[in-house]
C-alpha cells in the first residue's frame, strides 16, 4: 500500500504513475460520514514542476447507502473522476475557472485532503437503490418493491387525508 503523501523529488519529467489501497483513516472519515464495503482504491497520473502538481486519476469504492424511497441498505459501485492542482506557497490562487487548489509544503504534499473533499461531492443526495424503486407503503410501511400490500390507495390531494381517514375528521363531533 503506497503513501498518500507525495514528495515533488519523486515525480520524474514524465510523470508519476500512482496507485494505493484508501482507508477511511486516510480520509479523515468518521461517525456519519459514508460507509464503504472496504477500502477504495485510487490510481492516477501525477505531474509536477518546481511548483506546481497536478493529478489526475480515479478513486473507486463500493459505497452502502440508504435508498431515499423504501429504506433498503444496497451497495453501489462509486468511481469518481479526480483532477487537481497543487501549489507552493506564495505562488498565488488559481482563478474559479480552474481546478482547485491544494498546497505544497516542503516540496511535500498529501491527497487525502482532496480525496475526500472529491468523494463527499460526488455522493449522490437522493440515492435510489434502483430507477424504479416502488418505495413503502403509505398506509402500512410495507417495502412495495418485496410484495404488494393489499392496502386501499390513499386520497394525496391533501397532506391530511390519511389522517381524514384514519381518524375520521369529517364526521359530526358531538361535544
Amino acid at each position: 500500500m503506497a503513501s498518500l503523501e507525495i514528495s515533488l523529488n519523486d515525480i520524474s519529467s514524465e510523470g508519476l504513475g500512482f496507485a494505493s489501497a484508501v482507508t477511511r483513516m486516510d480520509l479523515d472519515l468518521g461517525a456519519g460520514d459514508p460507509e464503504f464495503d472496504g477500502d477504495l482504491h485510487f490510481s492516477g497520473w501525477i505531474y509536477a514542476d518546481a511548483n506546481e502538481a497536478w493529478v489526475n486519476g480515479q478513486l473507486q469504492g463500493v459505497l452502502q447507502q440508504e435508498c431515499v424511497r423504501c429504506l433498503s441498505l444496497f451497495k453501489n459501485l462509486l468511481t469518481v473522476p479526480v483532477s487537481a492542482c497543487y501549489r507552493s506557497e506564495g505562488e498565488g490562487k488559481l482563478s474559479a475557472e480552474n481546478v482547485d487548489s491544494y498546497a505544497i509544503l516542503n516540496c511535500r504534499f498529501s491527497l487525502g485532503e482532496m480525496l475526500r473533499e472529491q468523494l463527499i461531492l460526488s455522493i449522490p443526495i437522493q440515492a435510489l437503490c434502483q430507477e424504479q424503486c416502488q418505495g413503502l407503503c403509505q398506509a402500512c410501511g410495507q417495502n412495495l418493491n418485496e410484495r404488494q400490500c393489499g392496502c386501499d390507495v390513499l386520497d394525496t390531494k391533501s397532506p391530511f387525508a390519511i389522517l381524514r381517514r384514519k381518524f375520521s375528521f369529517g364526521k359530526n363531533l358531538q361535544g
